[in-house]
């Protein structure tokens, strides 16, 4: 710079010279000015862009759980050990801000089995949604969910792996085992291209609605007319902490599907539940009546009882399961006992035994699991004794 200036010597007089110089310097302070504010800038923007990325991940959650035990058992008749996975999944969920009481929300959830690989479950095979949420207006999703009679549960729903009675007993997979008829089916429903709404709390009251249309509607052939299985339900469910309540309903259009001859009819379930929870106890009833319409039905019931004593916390259930019709002989009944150990919030130890006994032309089994044996002899009585992992995450 000052050769510059220097140079220029030659042809300025001193006072130009020295308001040259004065520009200069006056262009210089100003260049620096701005290379102040960059720099201002640029940080600025290195401590902001750090918060955007984290605010927008901050929307996502990944969570699991891994259940695994294992298993001494029995389906009647031959005795083994085995590895059990009972639901182990994976999971992704979400909600993003929309208005003050308006958020999307979103779910992606994966059964897996981390003791056998060809047992895990496609992409999204567990409760898997889309929707909007409100605190005023209440919850609207569309995906696959869990029926408003599957999600109803109270304190008659407590126990793990094997001890899992209500899926059995109330919901009717052994019924269904019992029977040994795809004719009548159990209510156990996590039902595909769902629209669930479920209402804001209002006095402790909780209800839900839901309708599956049957995307693969089928053509008249022959005398045999069009039709569809479409699936509707609806709970109510009261719970202040202490007395919890509710009540279900669910029904599938032509699950028995029309022939010729003979109409459609349609699978029916209702559900009952009722409990109390005082300190470290609960104790929760559940009922249900399973009618298929075509002669086949059951009445069903559940008794739980859980005691937390610290860290440790005791399990027991007991179930049955009636007469499909009269002089069936294809009634059950089971027991359940658990022992828990919670190291913490995460993870769990536990113990179970139990067993079902079936009626003379009864074949009810275990479904917890991915794998345990079918009984293949009416009469026989499955039993399992497990020890258990549990680690939610």
């Amino acid at each position: 710079m000052k050769y510059f200036v220097s140079s220029l010597g030659v042809a300025l007089t001193a006072d130009n010279r020295k308001h040259f110089k004065t520009l200069l310097e006056s262009s210089k302070m100003q260049l620096n000015a701005r290379k102040t504010i960059l720099a201002s800038a640029l940080a600025m923007a290195g401590a902001i862009a750090p918060t955007a990325v984290f605010a927008q991940a901050a929307e996502f959650t990944w969570y699991g759980r891994l259940d695994l035990a294992l298993e001494s058992n029995s389906n009647g008749a031959v005795s083994r050990m085995a590895v059990q996975n009972f639901s182990s999944r994976l999971g992704v969920r979400g909600e993003h801000k929309l208005a003050a009481d308006l958020s999307g929300i979103f779910q992606v959830e994966t059964g897996i089995a981390p003791d056998d690989t060809a047992q895990s479950k496609t992409l999204a095979s567990r409760n898997s949604f889309v929707g909007l949420k409100s605190a005023a207006a209440g919850t609207i999703i569309m995906g696959t969910h869990d029926m408003p009679l599957k999600s109803l549960e109270g304190t008659a729903y407590a126990l793990w792996g094997e001890g899992d009675l209500e899926e059995l007993i109330i919901h009717g997979k052994a019924s269904r085992a019992a029977i040994g008829s795809t004719v009548f089916d159990n209510a156990h429903t996590r039902k595909t291209n769902v629209l669930l709404y479920t209402s804001p709390k209002f006095a402790n009251i909780v209800a839900k609605v839901a309708y599956s249309p049957d995307e693969a509607k089928v053509a008249a052939a022959g005398a045999v007319p069009s039709y569809s299985k479409s699936m509707y339900g609806a709970s109510v469910e009261y719970n202040d902490g202490m007395f919890n309540g509710g009540f279900a309903t669910q029904a599938q259009e032509n699950f028995n599907a029309p022939t010729a001859t003979v109409n459609g009819a349609t699978m029916k379930a209702n559900k009952v539940t009722g409990g109390i929870s005082i300190d470290a106890l609960t104790v929760g009833i559940a009922m249900s009546k399973l009618d298929n319409s075509l002669g086949k039905k059951t009445s069903n019931w559940l008794a739980t009882t859980t005691y937390a004593l610290g860290a440790t916390t005791l399990k027991a259930s007991f179930g049955k399961s009636s007469e499909s019709s009269s002089g069936a002989a294809d009634e059950l009944s089971a027991v359940a006992l658990e022992a828990d150990y919670a190291f913490d919030k995460s993870f769990t130890l536990y113990t179970y035994y139990t067993r079902i006994t079936n009626g003379t032309k009864a074949k009810g089994s275990f479904a917890a699991a991915d794998n345990f044996p079918a009984v293949v002899n009416a009469g026989d009585d499955p039993h399992a004794l497990g020890l258990g992992i549990r680690y939610n995450f």
